[in-house]
């Protein structure tokens, strides 16, 4: 029986998770942004008022958290539960470093979208651990 992690595959995806979680929650942000300018016309709300922010800053960025979770745990080859508690505590620092520059600048909306980033990371990391989403 082979061992499976030390394959020229395996060691590829070890390489790639990091990059791979920041690329998919920069893709879950854009997808939902891109998929709501397309919903919230058609039903009349313009993008630029309080409901379009709000829809675009809570959705966005919490399926931007989620994506970093899943995807940076979905892609290594093994101990994915591991790695989705230490991308969860990644995601807690980076968000809280992102926090600072925005309660600074006083930006409201990118304090909710921090906010909602947290929740993002949290849903995801909490299924995990409840065993809702299998990662072994």
């Amino acid at each position: 029986m082979k061992n499976k992690t030390f394959s020229p595959i395996s060691l590829l995806r070890w390489i790639v998770f990091l990059p791979g979680a920041l690329g998919a929650a920069w893709l879950a942000w854009i997808l939902i942004n891109f998929l709501g300018r397309f919903s919230l016309g058609y039903v009349g709300i313009q993008s630029d008022s309080f409901l379009g922010q709000f829809y675009f800053n809570t959705a966005g960025h919490a399926a931007m958290g989620a994506a970093f979770v899943f995807v940076g745990a979905y892609i290594t080859p093994s101990h994915r539960k591991v790695v989705a508690y230490c991308f969860a505590g990644i995601g807690l620092v980076i968000s809280g470093f992102m926090l600072f520059p925005s309660i600074a600048v006083k930006n409201y909306w990118a304090i909710w979208g921090s906010l909602c980033v947290v929740l993002g990371i949290g849903a995801v990391t909490y299924s995990i651990y409840q065993g809702e989403i299998k990662t072994d």
